[in-house]
């Protein structure tokens, strides 16, 4: 059984179809064109010269058996009868091989062979009959010349061929890649925050029409998706806001009527950050559920110091056996943002910091612009060590189990994706550090 030669495995296939799939579609249209034009240039400009040669071959063949017939002929007639001397064809008999050369006298009688003998081309045909070896020389001196020069006029128009048809070749990939450039023009220029946008009836009666179409069917389920996630934002935002504003006020009013009691005080505070916590998840929520261009940008700053001095206070009050040290350096670090998203950030960081650490000290401190978070422990194994994308992996899921990474880091991420802010997670001296660049 013969084995099946598999070229797709071949090194040099392998690294042409690798360098034909980095063309565009227009070059690999146009370029298919041209090489398929070429090679069936090449085969028809071979096919019609192999052609040529034969019957050229073949009609010398039948004339100079025709003049050897002719001078046995003349040899049965009168045996000293004088052979066929000329410029271009002569006869010799075997009492003449010295007028020949000797490379011409050794050849075998019964076929035509093809000589170059003192500067010309010679058709040679010896054959041996009742009067000995005969030979008869033709020369094709000139014809080869003009082979030659047939040749040439051959090749510069198969070239020309392919010059014009890759001229044309390109032409036609332009026209044929035209509309499918349309459709990416077409889907590059949506704007995200544009709804009920279709695109089919511009390409009606094209080849790209199903195509079109089904990207209208999508855009239509997309719109249906975005305007029932912006009715449930609406509701979300006053059925969220409404109790939390209730809860704030009743535990103002329970401040008031339980003031002097230190047990009551202390329980209606953490009550109290509880609430400002869930109003800052909620607005975080809901900002960040919205497309960026619909969020009004911040009219005042925000003090990053201030908010980590409210964010390490109620961690120091939820655990107090942690050590929180706060180094900042330099004066107020404000940044163009609401204060509800820097809480946001901040005390998931420091949130993560405390509850996730090994040990029992947390270190925040500044560096410029940068504000520092770190704490004993290491990032969890099934998250990448490069810290550019360890951010990118976390998933979106709600956990607070020990070692986890759930929803309150993929807000920060979110977070500072939406205002042009760098965050690094990374394992450095024995510890994790988180930095955000503001």
């Amino acid at each position: 059984m013969a084995l099946a030669i598999d070229f797709r495995q071949n090194r040099l296939v392998r690294k042409a179809n690798e360098l034909f799939a980095q063309l565009s579609l227009r070059a690999r249209i146009a370029g298919t064109m041209i090489a398929l034009l070429a090679v069936a240039g090449l085969i028809l400009s071979a096919w019609a010269y192999l052609a040529d040669e034969r019957l050229k071959r073949n009609i010398t063949l039948d004339l100079l058996s025709e003049e050897l017939t002719h001078f046995e002929q003349r040899l049965h007639a009168d045996r000293g009868a004088e052979p066929l001397r000329s410029a271009r064809l002569s006869i010799y008999r075997s009492s003449d091989l010295s007028e020949l050369p000797r490379h011409i006298a050794m050849l075998k009688p019964g076929e035509m062979h093809r000589v170059r003998s003192g500067g010309r081309l010679l058709d040679v045909l010896v054959r041996d009959g009742n009067f000995g070896r005969l030979y008869i020389t033709y020369d094709v001196t000139t014809y080869a010349t003009q082979e030659k020069i047939a040749l040439l006029v051959l090749g510069l128009g198969v070239v020309g061929v392919v010059i014009i048809a890759g001229l044309a070749a390109t032409a036609i990939s332009r026209r044929l890649v035209e509309p499918i450039t349309a459709l990416a023009d077409q889907l590059t220029q949506i704007d995200p925050g544009q709804r009920h946008v279709r695109i089919g009836a511009q390409f009606a009666g094209n080849e790209l029409e199903p195509i079109a179409r089904s990207i209208d069917t999508f855009m239509e389920r997309l719109d249906g998706f975005v305007e029932r996630e912006q009715s449930f934002t609406a509701t979300a935002s006053h059925e969220l806001r409404t109790p939390l504003a209730v809860m704030r006020g009743a535990v103002e009013l329970l401040e008031t009527q339980t003031a002097g009691r230190p047990g009551a005080t202390k329980a209606l505070a953490r009550i109290q950050r509880a609430v400002l916590e869930m109003t800052e998840f909620t607005d975080a929520l809901l900002a960040l559920s919205r497309e960026p261009q619909r969020v009004a940008p911040a009219e005042t700053t925000c003090d990053v110091y201030a908010v980590l001095a409210r964010v390490v206070e109620d961690q120091r009050s939820v655990a107090p056996e942690k050590h929180i040290v706060v180094d900042l350096q330099g004066g107020p670090l404000r940044v163009a943002a609401p204060e509800s998203m820097v809480a946001m950030t901040l005390g998931n960081l420091v949130r993560n910091a405390v509850q996730h650490g090994s040990g029992n000290d947390v270190l925040c401190r500044s560096q410029g612009r940068e504000l520092v978070v770190s704490n004993a422990g290491a990032l969890p194994p099934d998250l990448p060590q490069d810290s550019a994308s360890q951010l990118e992996n976390i998933p979106r899921r709600f956990t607070s189990h020990p070692g986890g990474h759930g929803m309150g880091l993929y807000l920060v991420r979110r977070i500072c994706e939406r205002y042009g802010w760098a965050i690094r997670l990374e394992n450095a001296g024995g510890g994790v550090t988180a930095t955000v660049n503001f």
